[in-house]
């Protein structure tokens, strides 16, 4: 049983053909897949920018109302203060006001920094909401551009099953179910070139008998990786 000259070289070339067009095919769904993802992460972000700005904001709210209330007390206490009878009282009221003024005075600097941190926090939300309209864009042309290149990619495919079908048919019909089972198995990696005394796949050097089993047309598997030889055309 020989093999026609050329028949398994041509064979392997349509198999990386084949891997390529089908690989292409399969990358589509991946990168609309990853497209989408990608809208959904700066809509997740969006939310986080949100929610960051909605606590900074009650942060800074309940800061300003404790801010009125030591106000509120210390208004009180001057009151007091000037209403006082005794020395001790009177001393006792200014050392309470003054404490309750520093107090204040580094509630008044932490309400300033929340105020700037709010600011901040806009900017997040509107930086958040301009990244989401450019993913959702960047899907839209994704699809698009999948959708394009969908009917060139399944006329190759099918040029290319094609080619695939027509040389099949050179190889002896009692070599056809051993063929059929080592491409199933390994696809393009399925056929391996002869480079110089050794499997182009593998590297595993081959016996003396191999390469004249090769020499002479006859059907020859890599004893290490399985791979179906040829010597190449150029050789």
């Amino acid at each position: 049983m020989t093999i026609a000259p050329g028949t398994l070289e041509t064979l392997h070339r349509i198999h990386r053909q084949l891997t390529d067009v089908t690989s292409r095919i399969a990358a589509g769904p991946r990168q609309i897949k990853a497209a989408e993802q990608a809208v959904v992460k700066a809509e997740q972000d969006l939310v986080a920018a949100k929610d960051a700005y909605k606590k900074t904001r009650m942060a800074s709210d309940e800061k300003q109302l404790q801010l009125k209330q030591r106000e509120a007390k210390l208004r009180d206490l001057q009151g007091k203060l000037n209403a006082s009878e005794s020395n001790r009282e009177y001393q006792l009221l200014k050392d309470q006001i003054a404490a309750d003024q520093k107090a204040n005075s580094v509630l008044t600097d932490e309400i300033l920094e929340s105020l700037e941190l709010l600011d901040q926090r806009q900017a997040d939300i509107k930086t958040a909401e301009g990244n989401l309209v450019k993913m959702k864009e960047e899907l839209v042309r994704v699809k698009q551009r999948v959708e394009n290149l969908r009917p060139m990619l399944d006329g190759e495919l099918t040029r290319v099953r094609g080619d695939l079908a027509v040389t099949e048919q050179n190889l002896p019909p009692e070599f056809k179910t051993d063929y059929d089972r080592v491409v199933k198995a390994k696809g393009e990696d399925a056929l391996g070139a002869v480079e110089g005394d050794s499997c182009g796949q593998c590297s595993r050097v081959l016996t003396p008998q191999m390469l004249n089993e090769l020499n002479l047309r006859k059907p020859v598997f890599c004893k290490a990786c399985g791979s179906l030889l040829y010597i190449p055309s150029d050789d």
